[in-house]
């Protein structure tokens, strides 16, 4: 029996993009209203109604996107960085399926390149982002309290346009952007890597710099937890809520190490620089935020442009790789980084509640300048130590110092630049 092959539907971009909204929504939600109740089991639930949890569920979906909402009296717009990163990705991912999906589409649609095909990526990206926008404003206004900030619709625009924009650049690269799609492919591997290495070894010193902090200070921070009526348990809890903030507080401590400071309150900036006096909430990680430190902290700067050295010249082969793509690497890199690292400082910055916390974190206009400028001259003396080490490396200079071709750190480069290799990534 003869049985004619099965025809493949084409769905409109539109409608892919209101399935992958639909596709978070039934996580991020129902995620929100089981934090909610959990906070109501194990917080006040014995003196608030029930209907307080679809507020907080609502005010905690809002503020998780960057949003400000004011409940029980309190004003919120400090985001919980580690679940707003998870959200993030999870955009990311989505949008990363939507750009595969719509390009899967049309490529079968069409027997020709069509001039056209960014329209369709275009509407569903667009669907995509305004329609899990939309709702998610609404709500938050009319049942999570929600008010109505210029940075707080900043901060939602910039994280979903910039979640979809790594979703696109996942899929299609720079191929179909004007300007950037002549970019050098050896620059802009370097430069990812790069800022791969600089994210992870900037949320190391970070971590080092508040434990160096923690062992200085030990005697103050356990004196400040006896306030509470059972230390221990206070001192858990707190640690739970630190580690919900993780990502905005390991770049506030990048912004006190790079001088900008952190501001508490109403105010100076607290930094390496500059100390001030207080008062702020018994929190472990604040509470290191005031305070005098030893001289020598003034030299933590030097650790930004030691990370941006390190970053460039450990391992030979991505040392070459890094001489290879020049200066135009290195810019990659920063440009890169500075996005990065800017999108973070708006999120770190916001109010969480009490006095002591109404304009808390660094400097969205500074912190993340400064930083990348700190990092950035790093990478600059690691590629002048490369270039030197390879106008160093004959093989005079080899045989003298007792290395073989292989053993040398940076040797001989410049001869290597044929041979055949790939970015990590």
């Amino acid at each position: 029996m003869h049985t004619s092959p099965h025809t493949r539907t084409r769905r409109h971009p539109v409608l892919l993009g209101l399935m992958e909204v639909l596709r978070i929504d039934l996580i991020t939600v129902p995620a929100a209203f089981v934090i909610a109740t959990v906070f109501w089991l194990i917080g006040l639930g014995s003196q608030l109604p029930y209907s307080i949890i679809p507020e907080w569920a609502f005010a905690l979906w809002g503020v998780v996107h960057g949003l400000s909402v004011s409940t029980m009296g309190f004003d919120f717009s400090l985001a919980p960085s580690l679940i707003t990163l998870g959200v993030w990705l999870l955009f990311a991912a989505g949008a990363k399926r939507l750009v595969a999906g719509v390009t899967e589409t049309d490529a079968e649609g069409i027997d020709s390149v069509d001039a056209s095909w960014w329209k369709s990526i275009l509407a569903a990206l667009a669907t995509y982002v305004i329609v899990y926008g939309g709702p998610l404003v609404t709500l938050t206004l009319l049942l999570g309290d929600g008010a109505l900030t210029p940075l707080g619709f900043l901060r939602l625009a910039l994280m979903l346009l910039s979640a979809s924009a790594a979703g696109y650049l996942w899929v299609r690269g720079l191929d179909d952007i004007p300007r950037l799609q002549d970019l050098d492919d050896d620059a802009w591997g370097v430069g990812a890597h790069l800022v791969k290495r600089l994210l992870w070894g900037s949320a190391f010193l970070s971590a080092l710099v508040i434990a160096t902090g923690i062992v200085l200070r030990w005697d103050e921070l356990a004196e400040s937890l006896q306030v509470y009526s059972s230390p221990l348990s206070a001192g858990v809890g707190l640690l739970i809520i630190q580690i919900l903030f993780a990502p905005g507080i390991l770049f506030a401590s990048l912004s006190w190490i790079a001088g900008t400071g952190v501001n508490v309150g109403a105010g100076d900036p607290s930094s390496v620089f500059h100390a001030v006096a207080g008062p702020v909430p018994h929190v472990p990680v604040l509470q290191l935020l005031v305070g005098d430190y030893p001289a020598w902290t003034n030299a933590a700067p030097a650790l930004l442009v030691l990370l941006g050295i390190l970053s460039v010249i450990i391992g030979r082969d991505h040392a070459r790789q890094v001489m290879m793509a020049s200066w135009a690497g290195l810019g990659v890199a920063a440009v890169k980084l500075f996005v990065v690292l800017e999108i973070l400082a708006v999120f770190a910055r916001g109010s969480m509640g009490p006095v002591g916390l109404s304009a808390f974190g660094p400097s969205a206009l500074t912190s993340a300048v400064v930083i990348t400028a700190w990092l950035g001259l790093g990478m600059i003396g690691g590629l002048v130590l490369t270039r030197l080490s390879d106008m160093q490396g004959g093989p005079s200079s080899a045989d003298d110092d007792g290395f073989d071709e292989d053993e040398e750190p940076f040797g001989r480069i410049a001869d290597e630049r044929s041979a055949d290799y790939s970015d990590d990534d």
